[in-house]
């Protein structure tokens, strides 16, 4: 219950004991509360910023393993290795690029 203190209504009105114990209560829940979070942020973070070497490794492990991957397969179809190792673009037998084939002096 709220009371208005001595000298008039003017001041702001005094919380009984009960309301203020109340009040203090939720403050510290919250508080516990925001604790918690701020806890399993900086948790959450310093996970992250753990793995990241862990990471880049499996993704450059990867890309590597695409790479043996796709070499062995120009090899099995008859690229010579060392041009099976290149970052070479294979055009499929057949087909050719627009203005391939024709010599310098030849019209289009």
């Amino acid at each position: 219950m709220s009371r208005t203190p001595p000298g008039g209504p003017s001041l702001a009105p005094v919380l009984s004991l009960d309301e203020q114990m109340g009040r203090v209560a939720a403050a510290c829940r919250n508080l516990a509360c925001e604790v918690v979070l701020l806890g399993l942020a900086v948790q959450s973070a310093w996970f992250e910023a753990w793995m990241q070497p862990f990471l880049a490794a499996a993704e450059t492990q990867a890309v590597g393993l695409a790479r043996r991957a796709r070499r062995d397969r120009l090899m099995r179809r008859g690229v010579p290795a060392h041009l099976a190792g290149e970052a070479l673009r294979l055009v499929p037998r057949g087909s050719r690029p627009e203005g391939a084939g024709r010599g310098a002096d030849q019209p289009p």
